[in-house]
């Protein structure tokens, strides 16, 4: 027994060694903000293929200066750090890294702006590994990979449940831009879904007319209903705790409120600002914590194949849709939610973010049975 803790402290001391001669071994990366991105990211110009060409891993912890900000965060390919965390992003299908906050905005927080010098250097080895590979998370953009399944491809669905009445509710991925090739797809299924208002979380009025304009366009019937004014554009940040984000929601419920059903809620994947805006909905209607929890996950069911109970979803679903109900019935993190008026919560924050208690009144009537 002695023997085999000597061998396990000395292969502890041979992993420490080596990632601590990974760290002096691997020199600082320098490069200036190429861009501050539409949601507050600051892209760099380093490439994400030269950063790991320079010792870099995703699932290493990175100490990040720009300017007067100096900070630790872990290296990742995905937004899987909690609200309001640092992160060093590689996206996939991104040439750049980019310094994030996620559901917040970099650029504002560490006071940077195009052009201006950023350093990276290594501080762990490895030391968000666990992080990294526990929520690596990718799909793909051809509607074979997913069995041909128009609904689960543009991650459309109907909404039904506690008192929202069958038809009257829809999410999905966006109809109108073809970011991520589905909003064809998506533009059918809402056409035959006889979808009649929409509230678009994500887009700005010049994204669609670009949109509307590019060769590709193929969105004839969300175009008729942008057309018709039945079409709010709320272009909002990702930041659901932001000031910014509840209005901008209060604006888009109000406009359902005036609307004819049946409504739709979407942003670009339709997975987090919909998210949010269907949770939200559904605790406003009364719907029990499991359904709005299972809703809102069977976005990364659709998209990723997460399976249902497993760590990663529960994991997942605590880090966001649980984190966000908490958010709206202001309640510290990891408050447990059992027992919380969600009902009462939702509408406190609608409340407080400036709608009108007649238009709370009107759309929880369009919505239920």
């Amino acid at each position: 027994i002695l023997m085999k803790k000597i061998i396990a402290l000395f292969a502890c001391l041979c992993l420490i060694c080596a990632m601590t001669s990974a760290v002096a071994e691997t020199p600082a990366v320098t490069g200036a903000v190429l861009e501050i991105e539409k949601y507050g990211h600051a892209r760099l110009d380093i490439t994400i293929e030269d950063f790991e060409a320079a010792g870099f891993d995703l699932g290493d912890i990175v100490t990040v200066t720009a300017g007067s900000f100096t900070g630790d965060m872990p290296y990742l390919n995905g937004y899987y750090v909690d609200a309001g965390e640092y992160m060093l992003r590689a996206y996939p299908g991104h040439t750049n890294i980019a310094v994030c906050i996620n559901y917040g905005k970099f650029a504002e927080a560490a006071g940077v702006d195009v052009g201006d010098q950023v350093s990276i250097a290594l501080r762990e080895k490895a030391g968000a590994l666990t992080l990294q590979e526990i929520n690596n998370l990718v799909y793909a953009n051809d509607i074979d990979d997913y069995g041909g399944d128009e609904a689960v491809f543009a991650n459309f669905r109907a909404v039904e449940m506690g008192g929202i009445a069958r038809g009257r509710l829809y999410r999905s991925a966006s109809p109108i831009l073809n970011t991520y090739a589905r909003a064809a797809t998506a533009d059918r299924l809402i056409e035959a879904a006889g979808v009649k208002t929409v509230m678009n979380l994500a887009n700005t009025e010049e994204e669609i007319a670009e949109a509307i304009a590019a060769e590709d366009f193929d969105s004839p019937y969300y175009a008729s209903l942008y057309e018709a004014g039945s079409v709010i554009v709320l272009g909002l940040p990702v930041n659901y705790a932001s000031d910014e984000f509840g209005e901008g929601v209060v604006r888009g419920f109000t406009f359902l409120s005036e609307g004819e059903t049946p409504f739709l809620v979407h942003c670009m994947e339709g997975k987090d600002r919909a998210g949010f805006a269907a949770m939200l909905l559904e605790m406003l209607a009364g719907a029990p914590l499991d359904d709005i929890v299972a809703d809102y996950m069977t976005s990364y069911v659709n998209y990723y194949g997460v399976e249902e109970g497993s760590d990663k979803y529960n994991m997942i679903a605590e880090k966001n849709v649980m984190e966000m109900m908490r958010a709206v019935c202001g309640l510290d993190k990891g408050y447990s939610l059992d027992g919380v008026d969600l009902k009462a919560g939702a509408r406190a924050y609608l409340s407080a973010h400036g709608m009108a208690e007649e238009a709370i009144d009107a759309l929880i009537e369009k919505l239920v049975a």
